[in-house]
């Protein structure tokens, strides 16, 4: 029970108001020399600094906490024409940045995380409880749904694709980021078996805030990425950003994929 309620203090909007102020102050102690630039998080000046991890990681803003490729998705969605004050919003393992920014912007806001060991469509703070591959909304719910690299980590992504396409209005849209190797096809690095994960390649975990170890890699998507989302009836433009003046000083895929507006702008399948 302590514990229980332990855990949804952390997850409430007082405690995600008190992270977000800490780890702000925290931010702009190491900022004294970062580079100037403007943020579209932010939406305004910001400054950045170097962090560790991946050219999608970094810079990190020192006013949001927000990382390469979440600024990415954000500049890019500005230009999609999606009004978000009257927008009903879906995003799923959000970050302390995207969740501030779609929850201050967005008539109707879900951010949700998926806990093994709690129900779907259980409240936990300021989340909702939501497998990707099992989404507990009703079709037709949603004008956007985005991730920022989450699909990796999906046991069944093609299952997820079609969920999110499920519960999204015609002419919806699902805008999101993953990583890839344009290089070769999408393999399986893991698969789910009675017995628990079975690795075809040799384990890679994601840092995941509902968990010390972190988020296993499940899928190395590639070229075929843009099929699979046809194969869910989603349509899909990719757009590469390089913006060194919004932080984004690599180039970074940001995938955009509609929901047809009516049966006949269904777009033919792929396999």
């Amino acid at each position: 029970m302590i514990r229980a309620l332990l855990t949804a203090l952390r997850w409430s909007p007082a405690s995600l108001r008190a992270q977000s102020w800490w780890k702000r102050w925290r931010r702009r102690r190491r900022a004294r020399t970062a580079q100037p630039g403007r943020c579209p998080i932010c939406a305004g000046p910001a400054r950045f600094f170097p962090i560790a991890g991946g050219p999608r990681e970094t810079p990190m803003c020192a006013g949001c906490g927000s990382v390469a490729r979440q600024r990415a998705l954000v500049h890019t969605l500005a230009g999609l024409g999606i009004e978000l004050t009257t927008a009903q919003v879906h995003e799923s393992s959000p970050s302390l940045a995207t969740y501030e920014f779609f929850a201050a912007r967005c008539r109707e806001f879900i951010a949700s995380y998926h806990l093994p060991d709690r129900p779907a469509g259980a409240r936990l703070g300021a989340f909702t409880v939501a497998d990707l591959t099992a989404l507990p909304f009703a079709a037709d719910t949603f004008d956007l749904v985005v991730t920022l690299d989450v699909l990796e980590h999906v046991p069944t992504p093609a299952r997820a694709l079609l969920e999110i396409a499920r519960t999204l209005r015609a002419g919806g849209t699902f805008v999101f980021t993953v990583p890839r190797d344009p290089a070769r096809a999408t393999r399986a690095r893991a698969e789910l078996t009675t017995n628990g994960w079975r690795h075809l390649q040799p384990a890679q975990f994601h840092a995941d805030p509902t968990t010390r170890r972190g988020a296993l890699v499940v899928t190395d998507w590639g070229h075929d990425l843009e099929a699979r989302l046809a194969d869910a009836g989603l349509t899909c433009r990719t757009l590469t950003l390089l913006a060194p003046e919004i932080g984004v000083p690599v180039p970074i895929e940001v995938f955009v994929a509609r929901k047809p507006a009516t049966a006949g702008d269904s777009p033919p399948a792929t396999r």
